[in-house]
């Protein structure tokens, strides 16, 4: 057990004294302090405990890990956008029960029943890996074949029609750049791919899309 094989000390969770045993008093009832381990001569929370990292880092290198992270990124990124004045058209549709992700998993069923495994624009097959180090904080983790929930089109919410799994090297990479500088920037097999799913998904934006590229008259 983690707990054996370290040194630790406890600490007063509000004035962060030295406790001289694990519990203190705090109107009349036992408190457990707050718990800190020496490791590597440096006194760390659990979290930096590195058996604790590698355990933490199995259980979120999974995919009902990452859509249960992704469901909650997407209700923050809601709330960010309503509250920098920005309003997203529709409604997000995978709001579920609490440490529920049946929706996004309904959602990712259909896409891989039809494309596979595979970011449908890469063809690079998912993978659902966290580091050891700060598990849980950032999103790819430097892997860019991570699973990522992309949206075809970014001032639309997160929605069956608007939202696919991709890598998250390619959300990233795609970024906000519009639909006629990724036909420049991107392979034209990922920018293909991308425009054909995008059209198959909003078929009534083809115009749009056509008029952009006649702009500068190209």
């Amino acid at each position: 057990m983690t707990h054996l094989k370290y040194e630790r000390r406890y600490l007063h969770p509000e004035t962060r004294e030295l406790l001289e045993r694990s519990q203190y008093l705090k109107k009349g009832v036992n408190r457990t302090g707050y718990t800190q381990y020496l490791v590597d001569n440096k006194w760390v929370t659990t979290t930096y405990v590195p058996e604790y990292r590698e355990l933490d880092k199995k259980r979120a290198s999974s995919l009902r890990a990452f859509l249960l992270k992704m469901k909650a990124n997407i209700k923050m990124k809601g709330k960010v956008s309503s509250g920098k004045g920005r309003f997203l058209t529709g409604d997000n549709e995978f709001e579920d029960k609490k440490a529920c992700c049946d929706k996004l998993q309904a959602h990712y069923d259909e896409q891989i029943e039809r494309y596979g495994p595979i970011c449908p624009i890469t063809h690079m097959e998912f993978t659902f890996e966290r580091n050891n180090e700060q598990v849980g904080r950032g999103n790819s983790d430097g892997t860019i074949t991570n699973l990522s929930n992309d949206r075809l089109l970014n001032e639309h919410h997160y929605t069956k029609q608007n939202l696919l799994f991709t890598s998250i090297g390619w959300n990233f990479t795609r970024g906000t750049f519009s639909i006629k500088d990724m036909s420049r920037l991107m392979r034209k097999d990922f920018f293909d791919r991308y425009m054909e799913i995008l059209l198959e998904r909003f078929p009534d934006k083809k115009y749009i899309l056509n008029g952009e590229f006649e702009k500068d008259g190209e």
